[in-house]
């Protein structure tokens, strides 16, 4: 998260779709912003704090002691930080990375979480709740209700080896990622269950995967 985008529509996007999960699930997420330009005022991390609807006692902005996430040339500072984020004791977890997840570092490292990373802090937790923004990935069989960027990160998640299911809207998605299809099951009906009575396409366009 790079606080010049504080407040933009994509943290109302990432509100939204909290306030759609049933409270149990909801009351449960933890978040971990993922800065890249830290420190951040108190005024800040509250206003971000209250755009996504994550308090502050379940907010943690400084995992390890870290005030902005290691870039992966710094390999010690970013194994302590993703040790450390593994360590958060909830059952959801919000991560906010600049970008989002890849396979591989390929530059601004500090921006994105490797899925070898993210399987990791996803083995001490039910779910993994991520951040991706639009990218435009050259692939075929695209379905008609996805976007590429959506589809294609989807399939990078289950070639990992994860369940995943996307909340989707073109700038930018978001990604919840289990190991156990039960628990992904779960979690997808209680969107399901709030989106009752919304016609079947626009469950189709925002419910991907």
């Amino acid at each position: 998260m790079n606080r010049k985008y504080l407040l933009d529509s994509l943290d109302g996007l990432k509100a939204i779709i909290f306030r759609l999960l049933p409270a149990p699930i909801r009351e449960a997420i933890a978040c971990v912003p993922m800065t890249t330009d830290g420190p951040w005022t108190d005024a800040e991390k509250a206003i971000f704090e209250t755009a996504i609807g994550i308090p502050a006692e379940r907010t943690y902005w400084t995992p390890g002691g870290f005030v902005n996430v290691p870039g992966s040339n710094e390999i010690s500072k970013r194994s302590r930080w993703v040790e450390a984020v593994a360590a958060i004791n909830h059952r959801y977890l919000f991560l906010d990375p600049d970008t989002g997840f890849y396979a591989r570092h390929n530059g601004g490292s500090e921006k994105k979480l490797l899925l070898s990373e993210l399987a990791l802090i996803l083995d001490r937790r039910e779910a993994v709740i991520i951040y991706r923004h639009q990218y435009w990935p050259n692939i075929d069989g695209v379905p008609a209700c996805a976007y590429p960027y959506v589809w294609h990160g989807l399939n990078m998640l289950r070639t990992a080896g994860f369940s995943a299911f996307a909340y989707q809207s073109q700038a930018a998605s978001v990604f919840f990622v289990c190991r156990q299809e039960l628990v992904l099951a779960h979690i997808r009906r209680g969107f399901q269950d709030a989106l009752a009575g919304v016609s079947a396409a626009v469950i189709e366009r925002r419910i991907v995967g």
